[in-house]
């Protein structure tokens, strides 16, 4: 999904976010905020996907801040908030494979422009997919044997645990890929263990990047080995549909909220949705 031009003012606004969070000195805070807005100045386009800025701004930051985790106080609200909510959620659902799919999409309610309380509010509501092609996915999991699980923010990971220990039923290998390096709110393999959850997942592998989206090109040899043999790509959250959209693979599988009207109308739904769909574009 290529930037439009109200992308401009959201990357702005995560860049005040990002810079707000990577240090309590003011002085620090305006450096940082001069270093990302002038990465999208330069690079803003809407011939670019905006993760790709997104990356670019938030490494200035990291870089003028000396913080390589700005997100880190807002990654452990998150987790606190999933941990205390998971076993209500669970008990509401079920535990069949569509119950397992919408409880990884209410994951992804949470969204760090947002108070935590309002996320809490709307993780209790039920899901509702307006594109839904998980019976599709069911199918062709029959045929798949190996799996990529593609991570979103860092809280999720109470949220997507059900869901990943069923798709390793029937022999199937599940690899769950976090970041590889702090980056917004997403998970990493740090969070992973603080939470105490790395043992869960049976095997966790990261991108080698630390793009909300996904960078082929600079992703670590490992992670394109893994990525080029998986028969399906389980990929969480917007950043992922912004890159994967462009890439035509039909091997995956967005599951996400889409949060903003760019994402929505690309999509095709109302903004708010809840998807669970393949990557039909490129």
């Amino acid at each position: 999904m290529r930037a439009v031009a109200e992308c401009y003012g959201c990357l702005d606004r995560l860049i005040m976010t990002t810079s707000k969070l990577a240090s309590d000195d003011h002085d620090i805070q305006a450096r940082a905020l001069t270093a990302g807005r002038a990465v999208l100045r330069a690079e803003f386009s809407t011939d670019r996907i905006p993760t790709e800025i997104a990356t670019l701004a938030q490494r200035a930051i990291k870089k003028a801040s000396g913080n390589t985790d700005p997100f880190k106080d807002v990654k452990r609200r998150e987790q606190a908030l999933a941990a205390r909510v998971i076993g209500e959620m669970t008990g509401r659902l079920g535990n069949g494979p569509e119950a397992l799919f919408s409880l990884a999409a209410l994951g992804n309610t949470v969204d760090f422009f947002k108070n935590l309380a309002t996320a809490a509010e709307e993780m209790k509501r039920p899901v509702k997919f307006v594109l839904n092609q998980i019976p599709l996915l069911l199918n062709r999991l029959q045929e798949a044997r190996y799996v990529l699980f593609l991570a979103d923010n860092a809280g999720e990971c109470h949220f997507d645990l059900p869901l990943y220990q069923k798709l390793c039923q029937d022999g199937r290998e599940v690899v769950y890929i976090v970041k590889a390096q702090p980056v917004q709110n997403d998970l990493t393999l740090d969070d992973l263990v603080e939470y105490g959850l790395n043992e869960a997942f049976g095997r966790v592998e990261s991108t080698g990047t630390d793009s909300p989206g996904l960078d082929i090109e600079a992703a670590s040899p490992e992670f394109k080995r893994l990525y080029e043999k998986a028969d399906l790509i389980l990929a969480k959250g917007m950043g992922y549909y912004e890159t994967f959209s462009e890439t035509g693979d039909r091997r995956v599988f967005h599951l996400l909220r889409a949060k903003c009207a760019p994402v929505a109308s690309a999509l095709g739904v109302p903004e708010g949705s809840f998807v669970a769909a393949f990557s039909l574009e490129g």
